[in-house]
């Protein structure tokens, strides 16, 4: 019997794809907690300003615009410093790189074109290095992709690619096929979730707004909630906006199906041209899904950074 003994995983892949997935994941973070402080900041100083408008003791109101303008002035600072380090440059093509990386290393160790098991090994690691240096070469930035050391064939791949056509079968359906179905399947419904929490937290904050205009109306208080709670709504709409988490539910969901049909249609692959015709397809249908994002992040990239 058979065993999955070979299965890659993330410390057996190329030194280029763990180095520019963590550049990736860095960037990530990077981008998003500058995107937070700003966000916050920003409805600091609407909150401020807003009492600052309703105060009635001179001293309170100066201390309080005084408040908006430092909240004012430390979100221009965030975002000078997402202007200047473009750290979302890093996670979008970091991304592009690690992926890339990531499918021509699992078609190295399955032997699927453009490494096909007819190639000796010699030569087929050799294609291997080549086509990984151009794809940092082709790269949209200049980054190190080498912290994780200069290894780029690990001994997980070469074992793979020396075993029969079942072991390599078994182990592409789970360790790359169903891995990607269910990170993918897992990930739209996550994203959906967060989607409509979202937008339930914004409803909330309209229909709180809604009644603290009605209050003021009612000359029940002086305090323009209203402008703080606006602000609120902006920064979480802008929030959602740059998670996007409508899109990648669909684009994930949609991603999940598509590789469960092509394992599918995997029961009719018994030779090595078709193995390697199978393998193609699937990793067209998950490297879709990465040119599809890359492709939407980078347009509604824009200088007002998502309208936020």
């Amino acid at each position: 019997m058979t065993q999955i003994e070979h299965t890659l995983l993330a410390d057996d892949m190329p030194a280029v794809q763990r180095a520019a997935d963590l550049a990736s994941m860095d960037g990530q973070k990077s981008y998003l907690r500058w995107t937070r402080y700003r966000l916050y900041l920003v409805v600091g100083a609407a909150v401020a300003g807003a009492f600052a408008s309703s105060a009635v003791d001179g001293g309170s109101r100066k201390a309080l615009v005084i408040a908006s303008l430092i909240f004012f002035l430390l979100a221009l600072a965030a975002e000078i410093i997402l202007l200047s380090s473009r750290p979302e440059e890093t996670w979008y093509h970091g991304r592009a790189v690690a992926e890339s990386a990531k499918t021509l290393a699992w078609k190295f160790a399955v032997c699927a074109l453009p490494f096909p098991r007819s190639m000796p090994t010699s030569d087929a690691e050799r294609a291997l290095n080549r086509q990984l240096s151009d794809i940092v070469a082709e790269s949209s930035i200049l980054a190190d992709y080498s912290s994780t050391g200069s290894e780029q064939i690990s001994a997980k791949m070469r074992s793979l690619r020396n075993a029969d056509l079942g072991t390599r079968k078994k182990n592409y359906f789970t360790g790359r096929i169903e891995d990607q179905r269910r990170w993918y399947s897992e990930s739209a419904k996550r994203n959906g979730k967060r989607s409509l929490a979202w937008r339930c937290v914004l409803l909330g904050l309209e229909v709180l707004g809604a009644g603290c205009a009605l209050l003021v109306l009612a000359d029940f208080t002086t305090i323009d909630f209203g402008s703080g709670l606006a602000a609120g709504v902006a920064a979480g709409g802008a929030w959602i906006e740059v998670k996007q988490f409508d899109n990648l539910a669909a684009a994930y969901a949609l991603t999940a199906t598509e590789l469960a049909l092509v394992r599918s249609a995997a029961e009719q692959v018994n030779d090595e041209d078709a193995w390697s015709a199978f393998v193609n397809s699937a990793e067209q249908a998950i490297s879709r899904e990465h040119t599809m994002w890359l492709a939407r992040r980078v347009r509604n990239r824009m200088p007002g950074r998502n309208g936020t």
